[in-house]
């Protein structure tokens, strides 16, 4: 009976999910300042649900199988590993140097909701890659405006704790472009030497 009733409660809730998602794709800043208050369960399954389609959809844009393997299972951990440490800085961040606690719950709806502007972009990062970036810029973006709406923090304190994270994501990004074009150049040269 349980079950049944669980079911049937489901539905509603998916319907209501994908209508906040919507919602907020139509006017992100507007609703990144008005969390929903969902339950750790959805917030799990919208993020591995988001990331999962985003990485399914990239690997489309260059098609093999290992591409579209990749995008069901690696892309919806790495996504969830980051977001996890995201939240966890913040939680931290809040305790430390604004000497109070916020709902770690409140932090990684906040993750959620400001990396799916990034998942959506990250489709074309295989066709160019600095789309990458623009999409942390806007997650940056969403993460300044909602710290700042939904936490009370200091517009001026929340804006340089963004670019301070984007420029590490940005420094990150262009070290591994930097390692596998070096791989990409060793691999070639031990390519050619065989060929002769």
């Amino acid at each position: 009976m349980r079950d049944v009733s669980e079911a049937s409660a489901l539905g509603p809730h998916i319907k209501n999910v994908a209508k906040s998602i919507l919602q907020f794709l139509k006017h992100p800043i507007q609703e990144i300042a008005r969390l929903p208050d969902w339950s750790w369960k959805t917030l799990v399954w919208v993020q591995v649900s988001c990331a999962m389609a985003s990485g399914v959809l990239a690997g489309l844009t260059k098609p093999g199988f290992f591409s579209i393997l990749a995008g069901i299972i690696l892309t919806p951990i790495v996504s969830m590993v980051m977001v996890s440490v995201l939240t966890a800085f913040l939680y931290y961040y809040f305790q430390v140097f604004e000497k109070r606690s916020a709902s770690a719950r409140k932090l990684f709806t906040l993750s959620v909701f400001a990396s799916i502007p990034f998942f959506i972009l990250q489709i074309g990062s295989s066709l160019l890659p600095p789309i990458t970036l623009i999409g942390f810029a806007f997650a940056a973006m969403l993460m300044t405006v909602g710290l700042t709406e939904n936490f009370q923090m200091e517009k001026r304190r929340a804006i340089r704790l963004c670019v301070v994270l984007f420029s590490i994501v940005m420094l990150v990004w262009a070290a591994n472009k930097v390692s596998l074009s070096r791989l990409d150049r060793a691999a070639q040269q031990q390519a050619i030497p065989a060929s002769n």
